[in-house]
């Protein structure tokens, strides 16, 4: 599915077979989040890392959770406390997207979509308060 790896630019500092070393990590990172995302599709699993997401949806992990952080794409956040934290993306939420996409044949902006897809979305559902 991707054959053709992409190349990084070349800062000048770097020597060249470091950084086509590097973007062959990177190739080969995407590669194994397309693989893990596609094994969890097929098993059920109801959510999906960024990098995996971004990988079935074709854009890098940094620009996902670039989404995700300002509320353009859902993920929910897993954190105990500060600023580090965790998100995972819900996979019915990338299969939907995708889906709508196909189904209008048209371009659907993620944040309208998100946006759309929080109002539609079920009602909240009550978190019960755990003892600590």
């Amino acid at each position: 599915m991707h054959d053709q790896p992409t190349a990084l630019p070349i800062a000048e500092d770097r020597n060249p077979s470091e950084a086509t070393s590097t973007a062959r990590w990177r190739v080969h990172l995407r590669d194994t989040a397309l693989r893990n995302a596609l094994q969890k599709r097929a098993t059920g699993v109801p959510t999906y890392s960024v990098p995996e997401a971004a990988a079935l949806l074709s854009i890098s992990q940094e620009y996902l959770y670039r989404l995700v952080q300002a509320g353009g794409f859902p993920a929910v956040r897993l954190r105990l406390g500060g600023n580090q934290g965790r998100y995972v993306v819900p996979a019915n939420a990338v299969e939907q997207l995708l889906s709508d996409a196909a189904d209008t044949g048209r371009c659907v902006d993620a944040a309208e979509w998100t946006s759309d897809w929080r109002r539609t979305a079920s009602a909240p559902v009550e978190v019960p308060s755990w003892p600590r």
